[in-house]
């Protein structure tokens, strides 16, 4: 039996997008400073190179396995469980971030708490997608690029000025920062329209209808083939981003110098992201994996052969093909080879793959500093980069 969608054409719906967009501002600025300063955060904590990739690494894992059980559980219920679950998700980060600013605990603790931090945060991603998915099934009108352009542009701002904090004020700035945001994240999530159920499936234990998680494997065999793909990117990318102190220090940068490199490459990844729609006209989402794949190979061996902190900034404009096709076409693509009644779970497996390859990136870049030294680090970025364009190549047109 076929799953009901609600009719645009007989539920007239809003315009969303401004809600929306400030909902990825909130969300994307947040993650500019929980994620991409977590090495410098940790590092001057006192944290080990080898620690903070096993922290970094550990909150992917939970989230990647975690995100399937609740985009199954989202199928099930439809509704206005995403918002809620938006709500409890940013409710457990804002707790443990509390802890790390405010407890005098153990080191093992202070560690295990922004593990947990960055797990409930990274789980709310694929929630945020499936929201526009969910407002958009039911004839409200919301532009994912725009929104989520903003929000990268968000991220570069976000990322220039907690750089310049942690430089001046220290490390402790940066979570007062990303506390407001997560306040601010929360009044928007409340403001929504509530949802009405996006998706019912009336006989559940028909398979052609809500599948489960092992069945989900069985009926999507190529999409899950290319998430692999996907995961390698993002094992680069993730590797690359949150060791970018250590590879800006190489050529005598800071955390200033990290800062402006992650400024000009979401900021160039906004331009772009804004513009998707247009650009989804005239190529396809396949090709446009295609391209992030080789964007991001291009930028692994630019990486290894930079000759000082200017280039470095340079190179980061290849974020305008690699990170910005990558990340907005993820939605688009999971939508188009996922059924509806698997709606939340297509999000959630293509954003677990990109937390599975995060966590295994951040663990192996923290092994490789620790054993050997950042020049190594690049090169394993390079064989990262290359296998996953290979994969795209081979599984994304099935």
């Amino acid at each position: 039996m076929s799953p009901k969608i609600y009719n645009p054409a007989l539920q007239p719906g809003k315009n969303l997008t401004a809600h929306y967009t400030l909902q990825q501002i909130a969300y994307w600025a947040a993650a500019a400073g929980l994620i991409s300063f977590a090495t410098a955060f940790l590092l001057e904590k006192g944290f080990a190179p080898s620690q903070v990739g096993i922290l970094l690494a550990s909150g992917n894992l939970l989230s990647c396995a975690f995100q399937p059980l609740l985009a199954q559980r989202a199928d099930r219920i439809g509704g206005n469980i995403l918002n809620r679950l938006t709500l409890l998700l940013t409710g457990l980060c804002i707790t443990f971030l509390c802890v790390v600013q405010f407890a005098a605990v153990p080191q093992w603790l202070y560690g295990l708490c922004y593990l947990l931090a960055v797990f409930s945060f990274d789980a709310m991603m694929p929630l945020l997608n499936s929201v526009c998915v969910a407002y958009k099934r039911q004839g409200n009108r919301i532009n994912y690029g725009f929104g989520r352009g903003i929000g990268s542009l968000a991220y570069s701002f976000a990322a220039l000025g907690i750089g310049k904090a942690i430089a001046g004020l220290g490390a402790d700035s940066m979570v007062w920062i990303v506390l407001v945001l997560l306040m601010f994240n929360v009044i928007i999530t409340l403001r929504y329209p509530r949802i009405r159920d996006f998706v019912k499936c009336e006989d559940e234990t028909k398979a052609e209808d809500c599948c489960s998680i092992a069945e989900f494997f069985l009926r999507y065999k190529w999409y899950c083939a290319s998430l692999l793909g996907v995961m390698l990117l993002a094992m680069f990318h993730a590797m690359t981003e949150n060791y970018m102190i250590e590879i800006v220090g190489k050529l005598g940068g800071d955390s200033s110098s990290v800062g402006i490199a992650l400024f000009v490459a979401t900021a160039i990844e906004a331009l772009v992201v804004i513009y998707f729609e247009k650009i989804r006209e005239h190529i396809s989402d396949s090709w446009l994996l295609k391209y992030a794949g080789l964007s991001f190979l291009l930028k692994s061996v630019l990486l290894l052969l930079a000759p000082s902190v200017t280039a470095i900034y340079f190179i980061q404009l290849l974020q305008a093909t690699s990170y910005s096709f990558l990340a907005p076409t993820q939605m688009y693509y999971a939508n188009a080879k996922v059924s509806v009644a698997d709606m939340v779970k297509g999000q959630a497996f293509i954003t677990a793959a990109y937390s599975l390859g995060c966590a295994i990136g951040n663990f192996t870049g923290g092994q490789l500093l620790d054993i050997f030294n950042v020049t190594v680090l690049m090169i394993a970025g390079i064989v990262m980069a290359a296998l996953g364009t290979i994969i795209l190549f081979i599984t994304v047109d099935k």
